[in-house]
């Protein structure tokens, strides 16, 4: 295999199947000016930690750029596009390099997008949101599936599966995943749940209390089964077994109005509140003294057919 083949990562060759451009290309890494190469908006990388680029910086400092950055001819320009590489890129402008050693390939839109997301998958610094999305990516540009993409990329399909289930959570949730609050294990759990409401209260919990991903599925199992969360099963059992509330005493007149309206109305009578402002509730057990208390208060039930 040639020196530019070794660089671009083992996984290139069986995306593109032994395209030209990786069964050409034997010549030796050229170097280009920083200022003529330029970023790529498709760039699977969101995130540029600035401390792990003042590592890399000084790293290069030390011991240069080893991997040269993939780039392609802009059409109609002096420039270069980084196809893979752009972190190098940066990093090099933080130590203070003019030029970077590079491979000049012609690709076309599928094959440099390709060779960007695998070049960032064989990485083990992307987050999980990062990676999910740069293995969808990767699926969609190659038209591939599940299957296919799991097998090119040397890995099992349920750990594909597993990452691009992560894309289904909500926004906060993701969030909170890629800025490393939850694990991709508590990702997976919240996506398991289904329901939007349920899995941010579970989120919730996850973060206030600290939950492990065993307990985070231990609690959605519990609610798959119950209906409920723990803590809500808890609360409830605690709220029925409270002490009643002290009622405030009904003013003597309110107790007098409610006597005579019990007396005059044959029903039981509540009323709460005061004499400026409150309410009267009238009880009846069954539809004859439903019908009977309409009848004493002057109200003919309707019929309904």
């Amino acid at each position: 295999m040639s020196t530019s083949a070794r660089g671009l990562g083992r996984g290139l060759d069986a995306l593109f199947e032994g395209s030209a451009q990786q069964r050409a290309a034997k010549e030796p890494p050229t170097s280009l000016p920083l200022a003529a190469l330029v970023a790529n908006p498709a760039q699977p990388r969101r995130a540029f930690a600035e401390e792990a680029l003042a590592e890399l910086a000084d790293s290069i400092l030390q011991q240069g750029i080893i991997q040269p950055l993939l780039v392609r001819p802009l059409p109609g320009t002096d420039r270069f596009q980084i196809v893979a590489g752009e972190r190098r890129w940066r990093a090099a402008a933080k130590a203070g390099l003019t030029e970077v050693p590079v491979y000049v390939r012609d690709m076309d839109e599928q094959e440099a997008m390709a060779a960007a997301l695998i070049e960032n998958l064989q990485r083990e610094d992307l987050n999980p949101v990062e990676e999910a999305q740069a293995l969808n990516a990767l699926r969609e540009t190659l038209n591939i599936t599940q299957e296919e993409l799991a097998a090119r990329l040397g890995r099992s399909r349920p750990a594909v599966a597993n990452a691009l289930r992560l894309l289904q959570l909500g926004e906060a949730a993701l969030q909170d995943l890629a800025e490393g609050r939850i694990t991709a294990g508590h990702g997976r759990c919240l996506v398991g749940i289904g329901e939007e409401e349920a899995a941010e209260a579970l989120r919730e919990r996850i973060l206030a209390c600290g939950l492990t991903v065993r307990e985070a599925e231990e609690a959605a199992a519990h609610r798959r089964e119950t209906g409920v969360f723990p803590w809500e099963e808890a609360a409830e059992g605690a709220a029925h077994s409270a002490p009643p509330k002290t009622r405030t005493a009904t003013p003597a007149a309110l107790e007098d109005l409610r006597q005579r309206l019990s007396t005059a109305l044959d029903c039981k009578v509540r009323i709460s509140g005061t004499d400026r402002k409150g309410r009267i509730t009238l009880a009846y057990a069954s539809p004859e003294a439903l019908t009977a208390l309409l009848e004493r208060l002057g109200l003919a039930q309707e019929e309904t057919e």
